[in-house]
Parts: structure tokens; C-alpha cells; sequence
């Protein structure tokens, strides 16, 4: 009897054990679910989302707008204007990353080093100086020249403010403590060191605005020619 119930239970255990081994089986068999980690970045603001499209329509409508005569000399004063303001907008981006793409607004480091020791916003500086030597090269200096102007300064000046406001949210007193030694629009006089890519890599980096910027020059120049042909 004793042999029997013995038995009795190295089956049960056996039994037991197999049971355990198919479980064992059974769950690493189930595949693992990757689960995406959710984007807690705050959406960027219309204006900043969508600020290549506002102002690729407001340079459609300046080209819709006929030519104008330029004098020589604010001529030379607004080519001047354009390289400097390219020249601006290379050294500001050897000091920061990407772009920031998509809907999500981003910033993983305050970047106070470079072109951004000198001024707060050198980006918009140089991209509304940009603008603003086109729409003259393009138009000359007369009334109907002023409203883009007025656009294209509000325009920056707004950007900035909600780089501004977003930044502040972020970083806090850092931000606080550079904001109150670093201008805004006007360049101080201080060289900042910290890391910097080489020109070459911020040009590739920015393909996609000189791309736009080559495709604009060339229209201007275009309808200049155009123009001097036919009038």
C-alpha cells in the first residue's frame, strides 16, 4: 500500500512538473509588445509651426508684385545686408542642433555659447535681414516696400517672444540669469566659448533653407531681369 501511494505521488509530481515546464514555455513564447513612450513635449504654437508656409506666401506675393528701379548705392547697402545676414545665420547654427520639426516644441539645451553669447535670437535677426534685402533688392524703397517690412519685423519679433516664453517655462532661473546679461536683437560684444560644429557641418545641416533661400534668389533675379529686358 505504502509502494502505491509512493507512486502515487511521483506521478502527481511529475504531472506537476510538466505542467510547470509547458507554462514556462507557454510564457516565453509570448511576444513582447513594445510599447511607444508617450511624446509629453508641448505642441509648438501655430505661428512656429507653420512659419516656413506663412512666409513662403508672402514671398509668392511679393514676386506677384512688379519690380522697381534701385539705386547703387541701396544697391550695394542691402547686398551687404544679405551676405552679413547669411553670415549670421551659419555661425548661429554651429552653435545649435536641428531644426525642430514636426508639432512637438523642443529645446534639450540651452544653448548660451557662440553666436547665442552675443544675442538671444540671432536666427530670426538674420532671417528677417534676409527678407528684408530681398523685398528691397526686389521692390526698391518706396510704399509699397514698407508693409512688408512691417510684416516680416512683427513677424520675427513674435517668434522670438515665444522662444522666449517656452524657454523661460523650461529652464527657469538658467534661463532667467542669460536672458539678463544676453540681448535680445542687438549683439553685445563678448565672445562665449562652448562646442561648436564646423561651417561645413552647419551648411549641410541647413540644406533644406538654402535650398528654399537659392530658390528665392533666383526668382528675384529672374523677374529683376525680366523686368530691365522688358521696361
Amino acid at each position: 500500500m505504502a509502494e502505491q501511494v509512493n507512486q502515487q505521488e511521483n506521478v502527481a509530481s511529475n504531472i506537476e512538473s510538466d505542467a510547470g515546464k509547458q507554462g514556462q514555455t507557454v510564457m516565453s513564447e509570448t511576444p513582447v509588445v513594445d510599447i511607444p513612450e508617450e511624446d509629453t513635449r508641448p505642441p509648438r504654437p501655430f505661428l512656429y509651426r507653420f512659419r516656413g508656409l506663412i512666409l513662403a506666401i508672402g514671398a509668392v506675393v511679393a514676386l506677384a508684385i512688379t519690380p522697381a528701379d534701385l539705386e547703387i548705392v541701396p544697391f550695394l547697402v542691402f547686398i551687404n545686408i544679405f551676405i552679413i545676414a547669411v553670415y549670421m545665420r551659419v555661425k548661429a547654427r554651429r552653435a545649435i542642433g536641428d531644426h525642430t520639426r514636426g508639432t512637438a516644441q523642443d529645446a534639450p539645451t540651452l544653448v548660451t555659447w557662440g553666436a547665442y553669447g552675443r544675442l538671444r535670437h540671432p536666427l530670426y535677426v538674420s532671417n528677417m535681414a534676409i527678407g528684408i534685402a530681398l523685398v528691397v533688392l526686389h521692390l526698391g524703397i518706396n510704399w509699397v516696400t514698407i508693409p512688408f517690412i512691417v510684416v516680416l519685423l512683427l513677424f520675427g519679433y513674435r517668434l522670438a517672444k515665444l522662444d522666449d516664453r517656452y524657454l523661460e517655462q523650461r529652464y527657469g532661473d538658467e534661463w532667467k540669469l542669460w536672458a539678463s546679461q544676453t540681448p535680445a536683437f542687438i549683439p553685445r560684444e563678448i565672445h562665449v566659448v562652448g562646442p561648436l560644429r564646423s561651417g561645413k557641418e552647419a551648411i549641410i545641416a541647413d540644406t533644406s533653407t538654402w535650398i528654399c533661400l537659392a530658390l528665392m534668389v533666383g526668382l528675384v533675379l529672374f523677374r529683376k531681369i525680366d523686368f530691365i529686358l522688358w521696361a
